[in-house]
């Protein structure tokens, strides 16, 4: 079932007072003190956006965009189709996407014309999508998790288009027999894993490859994943079962969902939903890496045509001291392979959010202990 996306009324330049009854109620009103005393009220200034200046938004301009906003807001589907296709942009999708689509249509039009300037963001010039395939056994609690796909997708975000790719199978050494259930379910038989390399080799490969593009020296980039496991989860594991340094660019990422629900102001989904959602449909295999990457690029190449600002909106704590990062849960200490429910429901806690999404933490943990049963990891 698709989810219906849920509209979140922003409140620009008001005071707001907040009195706190003998209970637990909480009297709100805006500007109005609700029994007349300000002994016992606390004003509180609620700005708009974080690090915008105080009178940005006195131009007129805005006025107009907000009368825009309201009469898109009370279009049926039928006509936000019809509009969509006379000013030439995409039509596809459920109704609140196509809301959003000719908001920001007329914002960037509005904005250009009144020549009102817009804050200079530092976003990255590339996206590299993520999306691993591990090995996996039905019905095991207690499985080592070793990751034997390894996909890239490059997507250049200033020409919204894909312009390389990066892929290569990863040989487990812990559980080198793949099970039924895995070749079921990722399409990975185990011939191809057999005459591939062990992930080591192929992640200085990949790093050979970054380098070749110039990724993290002349080029700016962020890694892009569906949710937070794949860096937070397989690649950290994959690094400690290998004795090798997590790599430096890993350490932060944009998590799709995240940028997706907050763009679009609905619930987090699933991939599928969000193409769906979207007007598309999955191309491929689902459940193979590259397949899911490529979708999932999709994806994030029609957030970025919307209007959306793809950027870093998660990370792992980076430890000074040791010059390493660390996932509290998964500690040296921890039995091997553990993955018990009380080690998942903390498993965000060295998952350190940024203000992103973050009140929707507890969701995430969910998406988690749901993922690792459907894999029976």
């Amino acid at each position: 079932m698709i989810p219906q996306c849920m509209n979140i009324p922003f409140i620009l330049e008001k005071i707001i007072y907040v009195r706190m009854s003998s209970g637990s109620k909480v009297s709100v009103d805006e500007g109005v003190d609700p029994e007349g005393s300000s002994s016992s009220l606390t004003s509180v200034k609620v700005h708009r956006l974080k690090g915008i200046k105080d009178g940005q938004y006195s131009n007129p301009v805005f006025k107009k965009l907000s009368v825009i906003n309201g009469e898109i807001n009370r279009m049926p589907r039928e006509e936000l189709i019809s509009k969509l296709g006379e000013l030439k942009l995409d039509s596809r999708g459920v109704t609140d996407v196509l809301k959003k689509r000719l908001k920001t249509y007329y914002r960037e039009k509005k904005l250009t014309k009144a020549h009102v300037p817009t804050p200079k963001k530092s976003l990255p010039e590339f996206l590299m999508v993520i999306d691993f395939e591990a090995t996996c056994e039905e019905n095991n609690d207690n499985y080592d998790h070793e990751i034997i796909e390894f996909p890239v997708i490059l997507v250049c975000v200033e020409s919204k288009q894909v312009v390389d790719e990066f892929h290569s199978y990863c040989k487990p050494r812990i559980n080198p027999q793949l099970s039924e259930f895995c070749v079921q379910l990722t399409g990975i038989t185990q011939d191809k894993v057999d005459s591939a390399e062990e992930f080591p080799k192929v992640l200085r490969r990949m790093e050979d490859w970054m380098k070749s593009h110039e990724l993290g020296a002349k080029n700016k980039f962020a890694v892009l994943t569906d949710g937070p496991w794949d860096m937070s989860r397989f690649m950290y594991h994959q690094c400690r079962q290998n004795k090798i340094t997590y790599p430096r660019w890993g350490g932060k990422w944009i998590n799709l969902r995240k940028a997706y629900s907050n763009f679009y102001q609905c619930r987090r989904t699933k991939l599928n939903d969000m193409l769906e959602n979207l007007g598309m449909t999955f191309e491929g295999h689902l459940h193979s890496g590259l397949d899911d990457s490529r979708n999932i690029a999709r994806i994030a190449i029609r957030l970025a045509e919307d209007g959306c600002e793809l950027k870093v909106n998660e990370y792992l704590h980076y430890d000074r001291n040791e010059n390493a990062f660390k996932s509290k849960h998964i500690t040296p200490d921890s039995p091997k392979g553990s993955t018990s429910e009380e080690e998942l429901n903390q498993s965000m806690d060295g998952l350190h959010l940024t203000n992103d999404g973050a009140a929707n933490e507890t969701e995430e943990v969910d998406d988690l202990l749901e993922y690792y049963r459907i894999q029976r990891s």
